[in-house]
């Protein structure tokens, strides 16, 4: 797998994981919702250990997309909503800090492209 598509998958579940966990928070005082999360780095790592026989195997690209999953284990309120606002805005940052890395990293890259092409 490309490391530039391991960035753009990456970029594509940050977005996604900062989606959910806005739609969390918004949903705080509605009954019996429950929280979602993302998986990504899990499955990322199950792509990344698959041994391929061709660029195009089964498998390669499809086991790093991010998926949305429902947290029906716990329940912190009353009504049967399990969104911890705490929780949720912890989250929130730790995305933003995972966000800002791979886009410095994507960066870096390019500006790695350009001096090639430049120099």
């Amino acid at each position: 797998m490309d490391i530039s598509n391991i960035l753009k998958n990456s970029l594509d579940a940050s977005a996604l994981r900062s989606e959910t966990i806005s739609s969390n928070i918004a949903n705080v005082n509605t009954s019996n919702y429950k929280a979602k999360r993302v998986e990504f780095e899990n499955q990322l790592a199950t792509a990344l250990n698959l041994t391929t026989t061709k660029e195009n195997h089964i498998g390669a690209n499809s086991a790093s997309q991010a998926q949305v999953t429902t947290d029906n284990t716990t329940s912190v309120n009353e009504n049967g909503n399990n969104v911890d606002l705490d929780v949720e805005m912890v989250n929130q940052s730790t995305n933003e800090l995972y966000y800002s890395s791979i886009v410095s990293q994507l960066n870096g890259r390019y500006q790695m492209l350009n001096y090639v092409l430049n120099n």
